[in-house]
């Protein structure tokens, strides 16, 4: 079940550390950074008078998303670095993490993260309105009974209790299926992602197709991963709900209200700071799942190409000779 997990832990040996508190430094600069941008951005609000402040808040927005595209996710990007540099052994410095804003790679960067963004944007609007318009036509019996119960006819019959029951099952139901689509779209755009690290200087439409072909040509254990990654993210929700039952019993066994003080000042950032640590353990070899598949699959893609010469790029993989005389400078990890 945990086999990509198991891949990433095996072809990563003696790297995770370093991996592991290089990616925590980076989020915790982006998350100082970012309020320190934060403040900058709110502070001119207290020379404005209340009215001022609401449109305030739009260009605050669109900065924040400009820094978010032009710069966040460059880093972010950098972070995936590690994770990619540590399952192939490849040496590297923290440093790293900013590759992407050298060598001309930025460009790069910045259309396939603008690409991205569309394409999210745009399924986001056409699944979104398709996912209400099915939820409404579920509702829509649940809204005509309730306006006859409102109007005094009575208490609902038996049969209708239980197509109340069937149809709040089945929004539930619907509510869970409805997550499916984008989190194939988050694996999708993820390895997008590490086809770039992984050949930054091929075109960006091979990358998508590369991601694609990896995703759902390779013959790799698609549901597997996803199964075996909601599977890891239980473990902190469980841990979450069992630490708030301890405490609470604890709360209702103690008479000493100084003494429960006390101990809920000790319990509750001690609780806070373990599901802290555990989360962030899940979310690195989840992470580091996605880059073994993504490394497995794109493997096994290489072999059936080269058994049978059906290039899944262009001819030379480039998009004009100055990229492929570049290359020769690039971190890419693929051997050519």
């Amino acid at each position: 079940m945990f086999e990509y997990q198991s891949a990433y832990k095996r072809n990563a040996s003696g790297l995770h550390g370093k991996t592991f508190w290089s990616t925590v430094l980076t989020f915790i600069l982006i998350y100082v950074a970012l309020i320190v941008v934060a403040l900058l951005l709110i502070s001119p609000a207290a020379f404005f008078d209340s009215a001022w402040v609401l449109l305030w808040i739009f260009p605050m927005i669109f900065v924040i998303l400009l820094i978010s595209v032009f710069v966040i996710y460059p880093v972010g990007i950098g972070v995936l670095r590690f994770f990619a540099s540590a399952y192939r052994q490849k040496e590297y410095k923290f440093k790293d993490v900013f590759i992407t804003f050298q060598k001309g790679n930025y460009s790069k960067v910045i259309k396939l993260s603008l690409l991205m963004l569309l394409i999210h944007f745009g399924f986001s609007l056409i699944y979104g309105f398709l996912v209400q318009f099915i939820v409404m036509a579920i509702n829509t019996p649940l809204i005509a009974i309730g306006e006859g119960m409102s109007s005094g006819t009575g208490q609902p019959s038996g049969g209708e209790i239980g197509l109340i029951i069937s149809l709040v099952l089945l929004n539930v139901l619907v509510i869970v299926i409805s997550y499916i689509p984008y989190i194939l779209m988050g694996i999708y755009m993820f390895l997008a992602f590490m086809a770039y690290i992984d050949q930054p200087m091929i075109a960006t439409l091979d990358k998508f197709r590369i991601a694609w072909d990896v995703m759902f040509k390779a013959g790799g254990g698609l549901i597997r991963l996803i199964v075996s990654n909601f599977l890891l993210m239980l473990l902190p929700t469980v841990l979450y709900v069992l630490m708030f039952v301890g405490i609470a019993i604890f709360a209702i066994a103690v008479d000493n209200e100084q003494t429960l003080g006390y101990m809920m000042i000790i319990l509750v950032p001690l609780a806070a700071l373990i599901i802290i640590a555990l989360f962030c353990y899940v979310m690195y070899y989840m992470t580091g799942s996605l880059t073994a598949y993504y490394f497995e699959c794109r493997d096994a893609l290489d072999r059936r190409y080269s058994e049978s010469p059906q290039n899944p790029v262009r001819a030379d993989g480039y998009e004009s000779s100055e990229e492929a005389q570049r290359y020769d400078e690039d971190d890419g990890l693929r051997q050519l």
